[in-house]
């Protein structure tokens, strides 16, 4: 077959990339065309997505991308979960999207609780309460803006926004909507009970998107804009891990815990049904959407956002310290006894990462790093106890013994997690691929355009395209004692 060019705008929470994938029937070769910051911006009142400024720049990755002879097939966009957008009756922005790290949800919480609770929201929508989800973050918005009522014509999640900006097509694509709070689990449709409760009107959003959708062609006026040939639109795995899961090249999916490693870490498995026990919702699990309409039953943990946080305060101080830097000082140290729980809420929020940690491990009674090092130790052990901790709770829920898990994302560059994580949860860990959402972007709009059809074709794809590293688990001494010490910290907080 001819070469056939697609692209994936790959959004995280800290930066954005252009991505293009030529695919000549057997392969994919996946390659950076462009690559921008994406960094919220506080105003006075609140933290906001610069979208215009995002949409600039994607438009100057399509131009990038269009430099050659092969042609565009399609585009299609993921991002982080939960946040969203207005729409007035002319279909224009209302405003810029709110972060998910804004505080204006804060000033609400217990009045939303009181017209629903956590455990009823849980078995209703799949979806763990938290103070970021959607449904809070509009239930806080209308309690500010009630006007919003008469103003508002479609609510449009990230990924929706963005496809709407570049085809003029309103939807709204169901593993981004999955994230939101507002679905029946069940039904994987809005959920009209919800919104009657909430006061959210219905008319905002319409049924999602399923199993990837092409919308249309490029809008004629971003194609005269950037001089390129039309291509499709696709509404694909709009969710960032929804995506990354996608592009897992598993070896045997049965008995294998997946950890989506970036800015957050998913860590998680894959259901046919949704899990809405107790015990799940204790546990702290929720329950996402696939692009096959099955279910990922995770845990949304802190991930590689403290490193980052950590890199950048001392960026601000006039240090520039690499994240091959940041490893490098942390395997010097080998006598580490201190641990932070990385989904306390302190460690949520941004600037001061460094000295959020010395407080805590204070706090804890622990001894308080004094190196670089020290600090980056702490936090990669203290992700892979995180780690093990989910791993046990899925093995609980769904009695079947995790052997292995698959991690994929850009925090497996960081080899000393990945070997820490095998070590901490004493499982062979593998890896790969680094581009996960961004190929399992690709994947969704070739599934989508019916060039591969089936899921064991997607994976089988990922094989003879990617490379990935295998890491035994080597025996930690006094473990137990670890482990222990670390739920005993955790107990303690919870507690505070």
């Amino acid at each position: 077959m001819s070469l056939m060019k697609v692209l994936a705008i790959d959004l995280g929470a800290s930066s954005g990339r252009v991505m293009q994938a030529v695919y000549n029937g057997s392969s994919l070769q996946l390659s950076e065309v462009h690559r921008f910051k994406n960094e919220p911006v506080n105003l006075n009142d609140g933290l906001y997505w610069n979208l215009l400024h995002l949409f600039g720049e994607i438009k100057q990755g399509i131009k990038k991308a269009s430099n050659d002879s092969i042609p565009i097939r399609s585009i299609s966009v993921d991002t982080w979960g939960v946040d969203y957008a207005y729409l007035d009756h002319n279909g224009d922005l209302l405003y810029q999207p709110h972060c998910y790290r804004d505080n204006r949800m804060g000033r609400y919480e217990e009045s939303f609780y009181q017209l629903i609770s956590k455990n009823e929201l849980f078995k209703k929508t799949g979806v763990q309460p938290a103070t970021y989800n959607t449904i809070l973050q509009i239930y806080s918005d209308l309690q500010e803006k009630p006007q919003l009522k008469q103003v508002v014509q479609r609510v449009l999640f990230i990924p929706d926004l963005i496809n709407y900006l570049l085809a003029g097509v309103l939807a709204n694509e169901y593993t981004i909507a999955s994230t939101s709070g507002l679905l029946d689990v069940f039904t994987q449709d809005f959920s009209e009970e919800i919104f009657e409760k909430l006061g959210i009107p219905t008319k905002w959003f319409s049924s999602p998107v399923k199993n990837g959708s092409v919308l249309r062609d490029l809008s004629p006026r971003i194609v005269q804009e950037l001089k390129v040939e039309p291509f499709k639109v696709i509404a694909g795995a709009g969710h960032d891990t929804a995506a990354a899961v996608l592009a897992i090249p598993y070896e045997n999916e049965k008995g294998t815990v997946f950890i989506s490693c970036g800015t957050w870490s998913l860590v998680g498995i894959e259901s046919d049904k949704p899990i809405i026990t107790d015990e799940a919702f204790e546990s702290g699990l929720t329950n996402e959407g696939c692009f096959d309409g099955k279910y990922r039953l995770l845990q949304n943990t802190t991930g590689m956002w403290i490193i980052q946080e950590l890199q950048r305060d001392w960026r601000s101080q006039g240090e520039e310290v690499s994240f091959a830097e940041m490893v490098q000082l942390a395997e010097k140290v080998t006598d580490n006894h201190t641990w932070i729980y990385p989904n306390d809420p302190v460690f949520a929020s941004p600037g001061d990462m460094e000295s959020k940690i010395k407080e805590f491990c204070k706090v804890t009674g622990q001894a308080v790093p004094q190196t670089k090092g020290h600090i980056v130790r702490i936090v990669i052990e203290s992700l892979a106890l995180t780690y093990l901790e989910t791993i046990e709770q899925l093995e609980d829920l769904t009695k079947q013994k995790m052997t292995t898990v698959q991690m994929v994302g850009g925090g497996i560059q960081n080899k000393l997690l990945c070997q820490i994580t095998a070590n901490f949860t004493n499982r062979l860990v593998i890896t790969g691929p680094v581009e996960a959402s961004a190929l399992g972007n690709i994947l969704s709009q070739l599934l989508t355009l019916e060039v591969i059809h089936s899921r064991q074709e997607a994976q089988n794809l990922i094989k003879a395209s990617e490379v990935v590293t295998r890491y035994e688990p080597q025996a930690v001494e006094g473990f137990s004692n670890i482990q222990q010490k670390f739920k005993q910290i955790k107990k303690g907080i919870s507690s505070c």
